[in-house]
């Protein structure tokens, strides 16, 4: 198990700038700035009672059944049973406020910034890794044999990275020319 209520007030405190006395003020003084200071430090042993959970969400910026499910995460060791990531479950909380016709909308967002993770994986799948030509075993800089067997958006990415003074292309003219017959931006 981890220690969700803690990384939530880590950031909150570094992402987003919210000062512990922010939070202090935001539940109420129902826990103290050092209590605040503590929990992000893991510190505190105990967990914060049911009856301060309403202050704590306003505090954290999430909803009452989030802060009891981080609660019971990090001091009790008992998780939601369900599969969703960690990194969706403040929003999945903050989803069951919205109202029926704006879902469309939300899923249309969602959809798309999928789909851009999506493609970004591709692309990244796509991109040359030396290790993948070393026909020789040698892990240094492309010979023209490796060069010859890369596509051409591998070329073209290889080819933008020698101005940059990378050393991944050995000192021999023939790799050079390869290099400088390919042209245009890389395909995304």
């Amino acid at each position: 198990m981890s220690n969700v209520f803690s990384q939530r007030v880590a950031r909150l405190n570094g992402t987003f700038d919210k000062t512990y006395q922010e939070m202090a003020v935001d539940c109420d003084f129902k826990r103290s700035v050092t209590w605040w200071n503590k929990v992000r430090w893991e510190e505190i042993g105990n967990p914060p009672e049911p009856r301060v959970f309403p202050y704590l969400a306003k505090a954290l910026e999430v909803p009452v059944r989030r802060v009891a499910e981080m609660v019971a995460e990090q001091w009790c060791g008992v998780r939601p049973d369900d599969t969703v990531p960690e990194h969706l479950r403040s929003l999945l909380a903050v989803l069951r406020g919205i109202s029926p016709e704006d879902v469309p909308a939300v899923e249309q967002l969602a959809q798309m910034l999928s789909d851009k993770y999506t493609a970004e994986l591709l692309v990244k799948s796509f991109e040359p890794k030396p290790e993948e030509h070393e026909e020789d075993g040698g892990g240094g800089p492309y010979t023209v044999a490796q060069l010859r067997s890369l596509t051409g958006d591998e070329l073209r990415r290889v080819a933008m990275d020698v101005p940059l003074g990378r050393t991944t292309v050995e000192d021999d003219p023939e790799a050079y020319a390869l290099l400088d017959a390919v042209a245009g931006p890389v395909d995304e």
